[in-house]
C-alpha cells in the first residue's frame, strides 16, 4: 500500500494559509472529514482535531500546524491571501515557482490526511494547528481535555531519518536601559554603519561562529577616548543573530582620524567575517548625547554580554544559547532570546541574565515564553518508532537527535505532563525561502515509516 499524500499536499497548495490566514484550510478540513464520517472540531483559532477509530488500541496523536511562511522573488506577481502556489515535480524534488512551497508543514498535514483516507487499521486523533510559524497561538490554545492519547508524533521536522526527541524552551526578554541624555560637548557626529555579518536563527545558527554586529560595533566605539553616543541600533528580533548596527556618536576626532580608525577595524574584522564593511559619514551635530563616561559603561554593557553558547550535550549539540537579539539605545532597551532544552541549564541561564542585569543596573522582564520538551529515548514511544523504521527504504538506522529550536509540541507537553513526544519528517530543504524544496523519494520513505508505526 502507498499513501497518497503528494496528492493531499498539491490539493492544500491551492489553499491560501499565510500565518494568521487558516480559516480556509480549516474548513477543508473539516469537510475532508465530514466526507469520511469521522468526529472533527474546529475552534476559534481555526484549529482542527479530527478523530478515527478502527481498532481497539491505544490512541496515537498525529501533529502538524496547518499555517506555511509566505516568501516570494523580487518582482514576481503572486498574492498570498488569494493565489494557488502551483508545485511543480522537478528533479526528484517538489517545488514551486518562485514562491516558498509550504512544505513546511503542508507535507505533515498531507500525510496525515493520507493516513487517514487509508485503510490501514488504527486509532488516531490528529491535530491541526493554527499559526505556528508566528505566535504559536493555536498550540497554545489548543484544548486537549478531549485527547485520550498519551504518545504525540509530530510531522514539523526537515531531516529524513531521524527521531527529533528534544527542543529547546524560549524566553523573550527585555532589560531596560536607564540613561540620561544631555548636550554634547564634542564638536564632530558620525554615523557609523557595520554591515554585512552573516545573522542568522539564533536556533539554527547560534554554534556557528556568526558574530554578532551589536557586540562587534561596540568594541569598535570603544576605541574612540572622548565619544559621546547619540544613538545606537542593531537588530530587531529575539530570535535573530543581527547582521548590521549602526551608532551615531559625537566625537572631537576630525573624519580622517575617524575613517582611519573604521577602515583598521574593518581589515581585522574581515580576518574572521570576509563581507563585513564599516562606513562613517559625517552628519550636523547632533542635539543630545549620553556623556563620556556613561556612554563608556553602555559599551561595556553591550560588549560584556553573554552572547552565544553556554552548554552542549554529550553530542556537541547545544542545549542552552542566548542571543543578543536587537539594541536600541534611544528606546532604551535590550531585546534578548534565551533557549534551553535542559530545566536545570533554563534556570541557570535566567540566573545569568538576572545577574547580568542587577550587575548593570537593567531591569529585566520576560515578556513572552514558549516550552520546550525532552523526550527519554527509552521510552515506548521511541521504542515503537525504532522498531517501526523500514532500514531497507533507509538503508542505516535512524539518528536521535536533539534540535534548538523551538516547536509548539512542548505546549501540549506543558499540559499532559506524562506526554510522550517525537518528531519526524521527509527531508525538506530551504524551509522559509522561495528555494524551498521536498525530496520525492523521502516522503514515500517517511510514509512507509509512519504505516509501520500506526
Amino acid at each position: 500500500m502507498e499513501l497518497n499524500s503528494i496528492q493531499f499536499f498539491k490539493e492544500i497548495a491551492k489553499i491560501p494559509r499565510e500565518s494568521g490566514n487558516e480559516k480556509q484550510i480549516g474548513t477543508y478540513l473539516c469537510q475532508f472529514a465530514k466526507e469520511r464520517n469521522l468526529f472533527y472540531e474546529c475552534d476559534q483559532y481555526h484549529n482542527v482535531l479530527i478523530k478515527k477509530k478502527t481498532i481497539d488500541k491505544e490512541p496515537i496523536i498525529l501533529q502538524v500546524h496547518t499555517d506555511m511562511v509566505c516568501e516570494k522573488e523580487e518582482g514576481k506577481e503572486f498574492d498570498f491571501e488569494k493565489d494557488a502556489i502551483e508545485v511543480i515535480e522537478e528533479n526528484g524534488y517538489l517545488r514551486a515557482e518562485g514562491t516558498t512551497l509550504g512544505a513546511d508543514n503542508g507535507i505533515g498535514v498531507a500525510q496525515i490526511l493520507a493516513i487517514l483516507d487509508s485503510d490501514i487499521p488504527c486509532n488516531i486523533e490528529a491535530i491541526f494547528t493554527a499559526t505556528e510559524e508566528t505566535s504559536m497561538v493555536g498550540a497554545m490554545n489548543f484544548d486537549t481535555s478531549k485527547l485520550e492519547g498519551k504518545k504525540l508524533l509530530n510531522l514539523d521536522g526537515f531531516e529524513e531519518n531521524v527521531i527529533l526527541m528534544e527542543s529547546a524552551c524560549f524566553y523573550d526578554i527585555i532589560l531596560k536601559l536607564k540613561n540620561e541624555f544631555n548636550k554634547p560637548k564634542n564638536q564632530n557626529t558620525y554615523e557609523i554603519i557595520l554591515s554585512g555579518m552573516k545573522g542568522g536563527h539564533s536556533g539554527f545558527d547560534i554554534n556557528k561562529e556568526h558574530g554578532n554586529s551589536n557586540i562587534e560595533l561596540a568594541r569598535l566605539l570603544e576605541k574612540v577616548e572622548d565619544i559621546e553616543i547619540n544613538d545606537f541600533v542593531g537588530g530587531a528580533k529575539f530570535n535573530v543573530i543581527p547582521s548590521q548596527a549602526k551608532a551615531q556618536i559625537v566625537t572631537n576626532l576630525v573624519a580622517e582620524k575617524m575613517n582611519e580608525l573604521c577602515q583598521n577595524t574593518q581589515r581585522e574584522l574581515q580576518e574572521k567575517y570576509p563581507e563585513v564593511k564599516i562606513t562613517v559619514v559625517s552628519k550636523n551635530r547632533a542635539e543630545e548625547a549620553l556623556n563620556t563616561k556613561d556612554s563608556k559603561e553602555f559599551l561595556q554593557k553591550i560588549i560584556q554580554f553573554p552572547h552565544g553558547v553556554l552548554y552542549k550535550n554529550s553530542n556537541q549539540e547545544v542545549t542552552t544559547s542566548i542571543n543578543l537579539g536587537a539594541v536600541n539605545l534611544q528606546g532604551q532597551e535590550l531585546k534578548v532570546g534565551m533557549r534551553s532544552s535542559k530545566q536545570t541549564e533554563e534556570q541557570e541561564c535566567l540566573n545569568l541574565l538576572k545577574n547580568y542585569s542587577k550587575k548593570y543596573q537593567l531591569d529585566f522582564t520576560v515578556i513572552g515564553s514558549q516550552p520546550g520538551f525532552e523526550s527519554d529515548p527509552n521510552s515506548s514511544l521511541i521504542q515503537e518508532l525504532l522498531k517501526a523504521h523500514p532500514i531497507e527504504e533507509f538503508h542505516k538506522l535512524p539518528e536521535l537527535k536533539s534540535v534548538h529550536i523551538t516547536v509548539e509540541v512542548g505546549f501540549f507537553k506543558q499540559k499532559i505532563p506524562d506526554l510522550q513526544i517525537a518528531i519526524i519528517s521527509p527531508k525538506i530543504q530551504g524551509a522559509h525561502t522561495t528555494k524551498e524544496c521536498v525530496e520525492i523519494a523521502s516522503i514515500s520513505r517517511t510514509d512507509k515509516w509512519l504505516m509501520n508505526f500506526i
